[in-house]
């Protein structure tokens, strides 16, 4: 990146009076948001980088059904966002029926300190001469519970009358996504295995015997709106362990 587009953004922040200059002048995101953005972009977070020159911004957009999720993404990142959430009717992928979607999105600013999350986890494809996102081998350093966390809200389904956790990671190669479960195993001990789902598609399965452990690892990050992810209820006890004062002291 050039030093011009550095010196464009740090006199761009310098403009600002309140405590988002502090946030945006700090050459890293705080931990927790680190620990989130991987999660997200193991999920339905992108990254994009208009010119290799340019710094990256976060794109995030779900269902219409995740807002309450979205929006406490939304708070976690504001520091870094100048503008709201956006409600959008997306066209479905299959052209013959002609559906189109609900969603909710948001962006952030381009700021450098995305430009490190940019280069590991989007490498181009020699095939197509486009970027393609990956999961990079450097997550076996800072993949946690939070990341999981995140990734199963995400990507997350749970199947009730196996009593299994499903996490759809089918936009990945076979290969990535044996990394991916790699890592949760020797990060987190949570046993879990790679199997077909179609079209060439492969997903990440954790079985009942290690549902309860996952749940007791991520439960603390996961928020309320998204506990079925994990086959519980929104209960009130369950609900305390989900603490947001806690979250944005880290912040």
């Amino acid at each position: 990146m050039k030093n011009l587009t550095i010196k464009r953004y740090v006199l761009k922040t310098l403009k600002l009076d309140n405590y988002k200059k502090d946030y945006r002048l700090s050459p890293k995101l705080p931990k927790y948001l680190n620990d989130t953005l991987i999660g997200l972009l193991l999920s339905d977070g992108g990254l994009e980088r208009p010119t290799e020159t340019s710094n990256a911004r976060l794109s995030v957009i779900m269902s219409v059904n995740s807002y309450s999720y979205i929006l406490h993404l939304y708070n976690l990142f504001e520091p870094y966002i100048d503008s709201d959430i956006k409600f959008l009717y997306i066209k479905g992928s299959d052209n013959l029926c002609n559906k189109y979607y609900f969603t909710v999105r948001f962006k952030t600013i381009s700021m450098p300190q995305l430009l490190y999350y940019y280069n590991i986890f989007y490498k181009k494809n020699i095939i197509n001469n486009k970027m393609q996102k990956v999961v990079p081998l450097e997550l076996r350093y800072n993949f946690n519970a939070v990341s999981l966390a995140h990734l199963i809200m995400g990507d997350g389904n749970y199947l009730r009358d196996k009593n299994i956790i499903r996490i759809y990671t089918n936009s990945f190669t076979k290969n990535n996504v044996i990394i991916l479960s790699d890592i949760i195993k020797n990060n987190l001990n949570i046993r879990n295995k790679v199997i077909h789902d179609r079209n060439n598609q492969y997903i990440i399965l954790i079985e009942q015997e290690n549902v309860i452990l996952t749940r007791d690892i991520v439960l603390p990050y996961t928020h309320p709106s998204m506990f079925y992810k994990l086959g519980i209820t929104t209960d009130f006890i369950k609900i305390e362990k989900f603490n947001y004062c806690s979250i944005l002291n880290d912040i």
